[in-house]
């Protein structure tokens, strides 16, 4: 989202790259919050349900933004930005706890360094799908939002794998301390 809403908002809408960044703000604002929520949280819930919730919030909230319309108003574009800033981090929380406790302690750097070059690699791969999809449209608003949908369902099929591959929370017992 966030390399598609900077190209929306500078070529598109004529913003500077200041007033995109403060214009993304709201989304990068929900990240911190969703950060430190979702950590406390797991410790009632475990990671699983944490991990669905903030794929299925990041998936609405880039649909809210593909049903917008082709010129929305930025004030109808925020709800969706926050949603999918909320959504991404929350989740990202959880995704990561999960992937350091399935793996043995030998092997902690290795999984945590195979994590995030994994992060890395799909977040490369989503913002060249992103600018595909924006080049081979019809019309830039057109690709944007495909793009959006698109990511969309991503987020919603991260969720089906996430809701079938990270464990139920077992025994209590979630990323090393104790319920």
């Amino acid at each position: 989202m966030i390399f598609t809403a900077s190209l929306s908002f500078q070529h598109h809408r004529g913003l500077t790259a200041l007033r995109t960044g403060l214009a993304l703000f709201p989304a990068v604002a929900m990240t911190m919050f969703a950060s430190v929520l979702s950590g406390r949280l797991a410790r009632r819930t475990g990671h699983r349900p944490l991990v669905v919730t903030g794929m299925l919030l990041g998936a609405a909230g880039l649909a809210g933004w593909a049903a917008a319309g082709p010129n929305p108003a930025y004030l109808l574009l925020v709800a969706p930005m926050m949603a999918a800033g909320f959504g991404t981090s929350f989740a990202l929380t959880g995704t990561t706890a999960t992937v350091m406790t399935a793996a043995p302690d030998t092997y902690s750097g290795t999984a945590s360094a195979l994590f995030n070059t994994t992060r890395q690699v799909g977040s490369a791969a989503g913002v060249a799908l992103g600018g595909s999809l924006l080049a081979a449209a019809g019309g830039f608003t057109t690709g944007l939002r495909i793009s959006m949908a698109t990511g969309a369902a991503a987020y919603l099929t991260a969720a089906a794998l996430a809701l079938f591959c990270i464990p139920r929370r077992a025994s209590g017992r979630v990323a090393g301390s104790e319920a």
